[in-house]
């Protein structure tokens, strides 16, 4: 698991960014900023991984779309764990916090 501590380093990096934007933001907006972020660093990335973009663009929406997929999946299940474990049904009464 050591492998993905790099990742996680700086996806908490984010997270912490994101909580501190979050307390000034009452309408909810950091979430969709943070997925926009992600989708247009993605673009990015894609676009200096491939000579034909175009050509590629179905193959990285594929690629991309079902990692995240995989990761919202596990962070749920992370969630769903953790509330029952606290004997709470819903989230409804977590912190805004991550």
């Amino acid at each position: 698991m050591s492998g993905y501590q790099p990742l996680f380093q700086a996806a908490d990096q984010f997270i912490r960014l994101a909580n501190e934007l979050a307390q000034a933001d009452p309408n909810g907006n950091v979430g969709a900023a943070l997925r926009f972020a992600a989708a247009r660093y993605s673009a990015f990335e894609a676009a200096n991984a491939t000579g034909d973009l175009s050509a590629d663009k179905a193959r990285f929406l594929e690629s991309i779309g079902e990692d995240f997929r995989l990761m919202l999946g596990h962070n749920l299940d992370d969630y769903i764990r953790h509330l029952a474990e606290q004997g709470k049904p819903s989230g409804h009464d977590l912190h805004r916090r991550v």
